[in-house]
């Protein structure tokens, strides 16, 4: 028999209402466990705030160096994404980078996500270039494209699956009665375009307990996994890093136990014989002084993870 120990996916959200509304990384977090993910999901949020505030405020630092994130999504205020590069350079990428390069202090295994939002329903007519959803909603994509070369940063691409069923399924309705933020059905879109970009796995048929119709619930889990797995490069898509994966072959002659390594990316490996017993060698032999069932276990870590893989033995 064999047992995984597999470890936690921690990810935190630091945004606004667009993040928060409807609870959406909690939908997210719905998503991943009914997908047999365990995760720690945690928030910095707060209406209508920018990456100004983030970057001016201690709680936002307080939680960053709370653990080692596995993820990290930012988020900006839609409208300071569309301005021109000129407005977005002084007011806006130096308080991005400022939350950025406090994670990677923290922690240079965490991956950072950049939450790309959407344009209003009607557009912004505040500034002619971006009166229109089109025109906002191409500002705002490039933006985030450009921010996350910048910042050597992921994208979860929310606005451009936001486009695509807006587009292609005028009967989803993704707003919210005031046109900007997001209705049930925005949120659940964003939950599934998070789950594909980090998990860099399909969203389709999972079990969340999200309020919205199987027929809506269908179309935006299909657009969602397309959008993001059809187009991981365009998103930076990057593995982790030395991918951590337990493994080992075992044989087992009367009471001898021979164990041979196939692990990947550990830098310290430990075996647990299932008595009190353990070795650190590479690829150990043990003689088992009593008859029983034992749980043979390989613990091994490296500089960002560990994980822990049992098999059940019986010696008679």
């Amino acid at each position: 028999m064999l047992t995984f120990s597999q470890e936690e996916t921690s990810v935190l959200f630091i945004g606004n209402s667009f993040t928060f509304m409807n609870n959406m990384p909690f939908i997210f977090k719905d998503i991943a466990e009914s997908k047999g993910k365990r995760m720690i999901v945690d928030t910095v949020v707060e209406g209508g705030k920018d990456f100004n505030y983030h970057s001016s405020r201690p709680e936002t630092y307080e939680t960053i160096k709370s653990r080692k994130w596995d993820y990290i999504v930012i988020q900006g205020h839609s409208n300071e994404l569309a301005q021109p590069d000129s407005k977005v350079d002084k007011l806006t990428f130096p308080f991005a980078k400022k939350i950025v390069d406090s994670i990677r202090e923290n922690s240079e295994c965490t991956q950072i996500l950049l939450y790309m939002t959407w344009g209003y329903k009607n557009g912004n007519s505040g500034w002619a270039p971006i009166s229109t959803y089109d025109s906002m909603q191409y500002r705002i994509k490039n933006q985030y494209l450009r921010f996350a070369d910048l910042l050597n940063a992921r994208i979860s691409p929310v606005g451009e699956v936001w486009k695509t069923i807006r587009t292609n399924y005028k009967g989803i309705n993704l707003y919210d009665p005031d046109n900007h933020h997001p209705s049930l059905e925005g949120s659940y879109l964003s939950a599934c375009t998070f789950f594909a970009s980090i998990f860099g796995e399909s969203p389709i048929e999972n079990g969340s307990k999200a309020m919205v119709d199987e027929a809506t619930r269908q179309i935006i889990e299909m657009n969602a996994s397309q959008v993001v797995l059809n187009n991981l490069n365009q998103w930076r898509f990057i593995p982790k890093k030395d991918q951590l994966e337990t493994g080992f072959d075992l044989v087992l002659m009367n009471d001898t136990l021979q164990l041979t390594n196939r692990s990947k990316n550990a830098t310290w490996l430990e075996w647990d014989f299932g008595n009190g017993h353990i070795s650190t060698e590479e690829n150990p032999s043990y003689c088992y002084p009593e008859k029983g069932t034992y749980s043979v276990t390989q613990k091994i870590t490296n500089s960002c993870k560990s994980s822990v893989l049992t098999r059940e033995i019986t010696i008679k």
